[in-house]
This record gives structure tokens, sequence and C-alpha cells, in this order.
């Protein structure tokens, strides 16, 4: 696909699920030659640093087109989890950041970090560009959804409908920014994540938001299941509450309707 499709099928998910803020298109760059034209660059456009939450938050919601390289960073997971900076079990500070990462005990931190933290491979690439996925110039490696959670159940709906498949996830309170990314951009599959407290004190993620992280090459699946879905009735536009009409009421306004020559109906019991 080119990047305008890739900008149609944004609009059409915008379209969908009423999205508030624009999916993000992500593309992991390996070389400097991969890096898009006219994107802004933090530290040397701005003179200022950004947590990779901050930049998230100024591409769905400003609709900001960024390259972050990793002199563009204020936060170290990123640059851990993306492998933008040495860190081993030799390195200066591994064990202060390891045992910090909210795990009580700290042998079970440092199994955590070797087993379950994600992180590509140090000097694997540059950095990231993000843009608007209606916008992007670019052909993205994956597409981040910040959505709620009525909308996230009509996203599982279509990624059900078309796969045949449940989605499985694991969920993690922190480090939203890594665990939204890295695990998809290795094995290729949707994920699920909690923003955690950085997105929501600096990236101004609203409490009731979701993340969905879309593989780019089932992008097309997740419009198609959700398009066919709304045809049938089973959209996120078409869902509704049903109210009903003639509810139950208690005695006494049966008993003022009467007195006023109106319809009475089903008495309202505790």
């Amino acid at each position: 696909m080119t990047a305008a499709d890739f900008n149609r099928l944004g609009r059409e998910l915008q379209e969908l699920l009423i999205l508030r803020y624009a999916p993000i298109a992500l593309k992991l760059l390996k070389t400097e030659g991969d890096i898009p034209p006219g994107a802004l660059r933090p530290k040397r456009d701005l003179g200022e640093h950004l947590a990779l939450c901050q930049a998230y938050g100024m591409v769905r919601r400003e609709r900001k087109s960024l390259v972050l390289l990793r002199e563009d960073h204020w936060c170290v997971w990123p640059l851990i989890g993306f492998g933008l900076v040495e860190f081993n079990e030799g390195a200066a500070y591994y064990d202060r950041a390891v045992t910090g990462n909210f795990i009580e005990n700290p042998d079970k931190a440092r199994a955590f970090f070797k087993s379950s933290y994600p992180r590509l491979d140090e000097g694997s690439n540059i950095g990231l560009a993000l843009a608007p996925l209606d916008g992007a110039n670019f052909i993205p490696d994956m597409v981040l959804v910040y959505l709620k959670p009525a909308q996230l159940r009509s996203a599982l709906m279509s990624v059900k409908y078309k796969s045949g498949e449940l989605l499985h996830c694991a969920l993690d309170a922190v480090d939203s920014c890594v665990h939204s990314t890295i695990p998809l951009l290795k094995d290729g599959q949707y994920k699920i994540t909690v923003p955690d407290p950085g997105e929501y004190e600096r990236g101004l993620t609203d409490e009731d938001e979701m993340i969905l992280s879309v593989p780019a090459g089932k992008l097309g699946d997740l419009v198609a299941g959700l398009t066919l879905l709304s045809e049938r009735g089973f959209g996120y536009r078409q869902l509704h509450m049903e109210m009903k009409t003639d509810f139950p009421r208690p005695q006494f306004y049966d008993d003022l309707f009467r007195r006023w020559g109106l319809d009475t109906g089903e008495i309202w019991k505790r």
C-alpha cells in the first residue's frame, strides 16, 4: 500500500469509530535516509526535548508530524526500549533503573527486565517518525489508536470477525510507550495497552482512554471489519442504549394521572 492508502484508511477509521483524536502512524527509522521530509525535530527545531508520551500527545491532539532521534528524548524508557542507548548489565545505573521499575523485590525486578521488558536490539534503529495517520507522508510500520472502551469493543469485534481469533494481551501499568509499540514491532500482532501515569500527567491522555496498537499490514482488515459490522447494524455508530417508554412508576404517579384523566400504567415495585 502507498502512503495515500494509509491516509484513506486513517480517515475511514476516524469516521467509523468517531475518534476524537487522530490515530498515530509510527515508522521505525533505520537510517538517516528513512527520515520523512517536513517533520518537526524537537531539539533541532524547538530547542526542546519530549518524552515519547508527549510526542504521541502532540501528534494526535495537535496533528504534528515528528521525528524523534536519541537526542530528542526526555525519558529514559524509550531510549532503553528502542535500543537507542547502551543499557546492559555492565552499564552504569543498570541496577538502579531496573530495580526502580515498580517491582518491590530486586531479584524479581531483574528477572522481569530480562524476560518481559520490551526492548529492541541496541543500534537496530536511529529513532521514530510519527504523524497523524490520515496525513502521514510515509508508510508506517504500525498505528496507535487512542480510544474509549466502547470504541475498543467495536475494534475487537472487527479483529475477531476478520481473523476468527481472540486478541491476547499482557497488561502493565507503566511504560506504555514501549509496551504499545515494541512487542508489536517484534511479532506483528495487535496489542492493547493501559496508558501509564506519564501518559496521563504529561501526555494528556484522558482517564477513560486505552491504546490499541495495529500492525500496518492488518489496518485494512480492521477497517474492513468495522465497515461490514457497521453495514449490519453492529458498528460503533449503530450501537445505542434502548430507551424504555411507559416505564413502571410509583403508585402516586398513577393516582395523579388518573385524577387528571391521563393514562395509567404498571406500578413500580422495589
